[in-house]
């Protein structure tokens, strides 16, 4: 049970009230995980979700996951737990920092940084555009899958440590996010091949699949608890009231908890334009990382998205999310040919020529150094400067543009190639 709720001053997490302003979100496609069962006499029902939920996979990568199985009054404790984890104060939060105090601090050389290391991330870490720094206090988890989770943090920037309200409710955080990972995971995978029209439990066992203490062949992830606080009415303005640049995330799949608040906006991978995300009460929000575009050759995308200043009537509240990046294992890698799927082989999908053969931890540990540098994110416009990395550009702005290529992104925009 969760030690008294008095010892932390643990609180019900207060939301916005949904909004009444004109702004009409999106609605993502609502995959109802209740009527998923397993076994042979129950196929039709899966493949009745896989068909569902592929269109919205290979063109926006976004999906609503409805009737997950985790209980509502758990998810409303963790919620308050994770208010009470990200209002520590600052001075309190140091101990425990996953990193720096600032991206461009970090000696990547031997720290994960806040992005990954398991602890705090305090505000003001990441630079965003216009000289303006982010307004967001973080908590990282790793390793939740594995037994090694309840033996300390495993971050030697914070000497193995939790924080003591942390420490306290390990078994919480670990139930959770095992739950998402062995079965809504599982779940998506098995879909994932019908889709693909590969053996079902392909994606999960050649993936995500974990074995405890096997940390470099078994998927796995990272846990975070996120606050946004309200930024400088003359910092907003600098920044086109973006509280979290548009980015892609470099996993497998993102689970984020649905939210009343209007902030999450997702980038038309065809168009361009930013749509809100609608609310679903209890409903996780789950999108496609880069890891999971590659290993498809890019049949699913693995889209831009941001988080922005909420409208008037929700300006007073604050944004909470409890996220899980998912990620593949860190051996696999990150093209089609592995998969030998006769879905992509029909469509003419495979390794375009200019992508190198890299593995999953490759492209994470370089992706994950540049979300906040400076020298990449501190622009005039909303997008970052675009890094080269392993024939591939570190952000996913431009893939679905006609004649997109690697040429024609060198003669419109500033690209950075690692040396």
């Amino acid at each position: 049970m969760p030690v008294a709720k008095d010892k932390y001053n643990l609180r019900p997490f207060k939301e916005a009230p949904l909004s009444t302003s004109p702004i009409k979100p999106i609605e993502l496609e609502a995959v109802d995980l209740s009527l998923y069962k397993d076994g042979a006499g129950n196929l039709p029902i899966r493949q009745k979700l896989a068909t569902q939920i592929e269109k919205s996979l290979s063109t926006y990568g976004f999906i609503m996951v409805t009737n997950h199985g985790f209980p509502h009054d758990k998810l409303e404790f963790l919620k308050s737990l994770a208010q009470g984890i990200l209002e520590v104060p600052l001075e309190s939060q140091k101990p425990y920092l996953a990193g720096a105090l600032k991206s461009d601090l970090e000696d990547r050389s031997i720290s994960l940084g806040a992005e990954r290391g398991a602890g705090y991330k305090p505000k003001k870490y990441w630079s965003m555009r216009n000289g303006v720094e982010d307004s967001i206090i973080h908590y990282n988890f790793n390793n939740m899958q594995h037994p090694l989770f309840f033996q300390g943090s495993g971050n030697a920037n914070n000497n193995n440590q939790y924080p003591p309200i942390v420490q306290d409710h390990l078994s919480q955080v670990a139930e959770y996010y095992r739950y998402l990972h062995n079965d809504v995971l599982r779940k998506l995978c098995n879909l994932t091949d019908i889709v693909l029209e590969l053996p079902e439990g392909f994606i999960w066992d050649n993936y995500y699949k974990v074995t405890p203490n096997d940390y470099e062949n078994s998927g796995g992830g990272a846990g975070r608890f996120m606050l946004y606080e309200g930024m400088d009415p003359q910092d907003r303005e600098k920044v086109g009231d973006t509280w979290l640049r548009g980015h892609s995330d470099s996993g497998g799949f993102t689970f984020i908890t649905s939210q009343p608040i209007l902030s999450l906006q997702i980038r038309d991978y065809f168009t361009g334009e930013w749509n809100y995300v609608g609310h679903t009460p209890d409903g996780l929000i789950v999108n496609i990382g880069d890891a999971m575009e590659f290993i498809t050759g890019g049949y699913f995308k693995s889209s831009i998205h941001r988080v922005v200043g909420p409208p008037d009537d929700q300006k007073e509240f604050r944004r909470l999310v409890l996220i899980y990046f998912c990620k593949p294992k860190s051996t696999c890698i990150l093209d089609a040919e592995p998969l030998q799927s006769p879905k992509l082989n029909r469509l003419g999908i495979g390794k375009p020529k200019e992508w190198e053969k890299i593995d999953f931890a490759a492209w994470n540990n370089e992706k994950s150094r540049l979300f906040g540098k400076k020298n990449v994110n501190d622009t005039q416009s909303e997008e970052p400067k675009l890094v080269l990395l392993y024939g591939r550009l570190h952000e996913r702005w431009h893939q679905a543009e006609t004649d997109f290529s690697l040429e024609e992104a060198e003669k419109k925009f500033q690209v950075i190639k690692l040396t």
